[in-house]
């Protein structure tokens, strides 16, 4: 039921905290990159749609970059939107990291007051 080591006393429900806060750690970086990856293909997808359409049409610079450089309104629209997504990655990595520094906080806690209790 407990495995007495020299650290502490570490119970199932202590290995059970420390699994779910490697987990939300795991996740937390896993959240991260795939927000940054998304943000990357929204970009992509935005300028392969702008090329499409310039080749449709034959109206327009068929260089997205250009036309980026002409539009500061579409630009910062562009911009927004990217940094919408990428804050949207660094909330997710924010709180799944804060769990698993909290769960991480709980079980040290216990354990020392365990081993504080097992002094006296």
């Amino acid at each position: 039921m407990t495995d007495s080591t020299g650290e502490g006393f570490i119970t199932k429900k202590h290995g059970r905290l420390m699994n779910i806060a490697s987990i939300a750690n795991v996740f937390a970086w896993i959240a991260l990159g795939f927000q940054v990856l998304y943000m990357g293909g929204r970009f992509i997808q935005l300028q392969n749609s702008y090329m499409m359409q310039t080749m449709s049409t034959g109206f327009g610079q068929p260089n997205f970059m250009e036309m980026l450089s002409k539009n500061p309104t579409y630009t910062f629209s562009l911009i927004v939107d990217l940094a919408n997504i990428f804050i949207h990655g660094v909330v997710y990595w924010l709180v799944l990291k804060g769990i698993s520094v909290g769960l991480y906080m709980v079980v040290e806690t216990n354990l020392n007051y365990k081993e504080g209790v097992s002094n006296e």
